[in-house]
């Protein structure tokens, strides 16, 4: 979908959409607007001590005699000096300073003080600034209310970044294995490390901010109409302040989120090449491609930050536009207020008042109309995140039903496989495997035989027809138990960071040293296990660099023969295997298929003559079947010529 498809429909959909997420931890966040209110509370109080200082002890004015009134949350402060020499008055103001020095980290009239946050450095990106997003919280006051604050709200960001962070990861990893043909690993990275936190300033830009900065405006407002009436002026400009500031904030959002969706794709356009870079290097190196390599990344660096920087500039000019309006109301009112001092409509002590409450509502309103300009690109972050988790996961396309083990076997009865585009990958295959028994599938490069044994485990789901085990639909199963009894050896095996004991283990969480030990030997891996620095419990480093592809093979081998699973897969078993480590296997296969259906994926002769039954795939159909020495009774068949061509190779 496009960025100029991203409608005021849909963001405000998304709006709605993440405060649904967010619902389990409203009591938190009513708890920040409630700490934020106190805080908005004492800011407000701050200006009027000095007021006092300046009307009666200063000017020597009476207690009570100011030209304007104290708001009624102001008077009863003032009630207590009545009586009170110039001299205790001080006295009171000092106290009460030293109380809000300690309990907000400052005291005073001016619109700087002490805030608390705990942002880290960042750059001009979405990358980084994502991190202080998951890690988002502050206050508006220091001070120990204001550590209070921060630590509450970090708490509460921590706890809903982490809960859809996880549901993203855990989304993808249930998410068909087509869905990584189509996009890059890259892109998913960053929609799980970069995307996941604008949770953090939706919410708060949600829930918190307007309300929060809505209360300071009102009261701000309220306090210049009750005490400042008698300058019509001031009070209109109070009113008009906010919607002059907020208009020129929604007359960018749409070119905002436009160009913060363009950002963000660029962003994971580069994050996918580094993924793809680094997860090829061997054959970047081998291949001398570093030049071509460094030219994709610059192109898509460069095309990254030249978006954000056309984001940012549409932030530059709201900045520049907002500030032009907000110096202009200052202006206005510095003549107004002077004017009125000297009139004697006010008091000297109110000036510090009213150009404080003018600075905090002028701030106030430019960060609430940067509130809706910021959200529509965290908006267009929550928006890529909820296409992750809207894609349908393996798990809701099948059923509940549980299968305890498979006694009888497995028919793929009359299935076709199509991809998105309409290219028909399998046409009408039927095939069946019982117990006991080992069937290879054979073909050429690009023939299906792969297409067709990810449909066992449901790794795709077919066009047309079925895939039974025992006569039950494996779409009827739950997907955890289907994967439970369908173990799949890749092609291209896969190593974890962790030791060599549970790389096995991971067929078979439960398995003892015993059988690691077994399963290690069938497939040819126990002598270079042995020889490891610490054996079993050795660690393999990222992706199993320490080892040999051959290695990698015979670990993941003897992770299915680990396994329980009475359906066992296995895509080339042999590819990186010598032949004596191949004759081995092959002898092992044979007692592994007394307990199991045996599925082989091979191109070697040898892995597969003793199979039980031979499968040549062709065009995405099953051409031949049969036994080795069946097959080879026909002199124009597929299989024979596929003997032959080995053979001649060999010779």
């Amino acid at each position: 979908m496009s960025a100029a498809r991203v409608t005021t429909g849909e963001t405000l959909a998304l709006i709605g959409r993440s405060l649904r997420f967010v619902r389990p931890y409203w009591p938190q966040i009513l708890g920040k607007l409630i700490l934020s209110f106190i805080g908005i509370t004492v800011i407000l109080f701050l200006p009027w001590p000095l007021k006092i200082l300046i009307d009666y002890v200063i000017m020597g004015l009476p207690v009570g005699s100011s030209p304007t009134p104290f708001p009624p949350y102001i008077q009863p402060f003032v009630d207590l000096l009545y009586g009170m020499t110039p001299f205790e008055i001080v006295w009171v103001v000092i106290a009460v300073s030293l109380a809000g020095i300690a309990l907000i980290g400052s005291f005073g009239v001016g619109i700087s003080r002490d805030t608390a946050d705990g942002n880290l450095a960042q750059g001009l990106d979405t990358a980084t600034e994502s991190e202080n997003l998951a890690n988002e919280s502050s206050s508006r006051i220091g001070g120990l209310l204001g550590l209070f604050e921060y630590r509450f709200q970090l708490k509460t960001t921590h706890r809903f970044n982490h809960r859809l962070r996880s549901l993203v990861f855990h989304r993808l990893l249930g998410l068909p294995m087509t869905r990584f043909s189509d996009e890059s690993v890259g892109d998913a990275v960053y929609r799980v490390m970069y995307d996941t936190p604008a949770i953090s300033k939706v919410c708060y830009d949600i829930l918190v901010v307007p309300l929060s900065n809505l209360f300071l405006m009102a009261v701000v407002i309220w306090t210049v109409q009750y005490s400042f009436s008698a300058v019509p002026s001031l009070v209109m400009l109070a009113w008009l302040a906010a919607p002059m500031v907020l208009i020129s904030s929604f007359l960018m959002t749409g070119v905002a989120r436009r160009r913060s969706l363009a950002s963000r794709e660029a962003g994971a356009d580069t994050t996918a090449t580094v993924e793809e870079g680094m997860s090829n290097i061997l054959a970047v190196q081998s291949l001398g491609a570093h030049e071509r390599q460094r030219d994709e990344f610059e192109r898509d660096s460069k095309e990254s930050f030249s978006r954000y920087r056309s984001y940012v500039w549409m932030r530059v000019l709201l900045i520049g536009l907002q500030s032009a309006i907000a110096c202009g109301l200052i202006l206005y009112v510095f003549f107004d207020i002077a004017e009125a001092i000297i009139d004697g409509r006010m008091s000297p002590g109110d000036s510090g008042i009213l150009y404080t409450y003018f600075g905090q509502l002028l701030l106030t309103t430019l960060a609430l109309g940067a509130v809706w300009f910021k959200l529509q690109d965290n908006l267009i972050g929550m928006r890529r995140v909820f296409q992750v988790i809207d894609q349908q996961a393996d798990h809701e396309r099948h059923g509940t039903e549980t299968l305890e083990t498979v006694r009888e076997g497995l028919t793929i009865d009359h299935v076709s496989y199509a991809y998105s585009d309409g290219t028909r990958a399998l046409d009408n295959v039927t095939l069946d495997a019982r117990v006991g028994e080992m069937v290879a599938l054979v073909g050429t490069t690009g023939a299906g035989k792969t297409t067709l044994s990810y449909l066992i485990p449901a790794f795709i789901q077919p066009t047309e027809g079925c895939v039974l085990l025992d006569g039950v639909d494996t779409r009827t199963l739950a997907v955890d138990n289907l994967r439970d009894l369908v173990s799949f050896v890749f092609q291209e095996p896969a190593v974890f960071d962790d030791t060599v004991a549970n790389n096995i283990r991971l067929g078979n969480p439960n398995a003892s040293d015993t059988e690691l030990e077994s399963a290690a030997a069938t497939a040819g891996a126990l002598p270079f296990i042995r020889n490891l620095p610490q054996g079993f419990d050795t660690r393999l480093g990222r992706n199993g660099d320490t080892l040999s592809v051959g290695q990698k093979q015979r670990l993941a081998i003897a992770r299915g023969l680990v396994s329980r699973s009475p359906v066992l897969v296995l895509d080339e078993p042999t590819a990186a295997l010598d032949p004596e480590t191949e004759r081995a296997l092959v002898q092992a296969l044979h007692s592994e298929r007394e307990k199991r259906v045996l599925i082989v994926i091979a191109h070697r002769l040898s892995t597969i003559r003793t199979a039980d039954r031979i499968c040549i795939v062709d065009g995405g159909r099953i051409v031949e079947s049969g036994t080795h020495e069946e097959l080879m009774q026909d002199s124009e068949g597929a299989y024979r010529r596929l003997v032959e061509l080995q053979q001649g190779q060999v010779s």
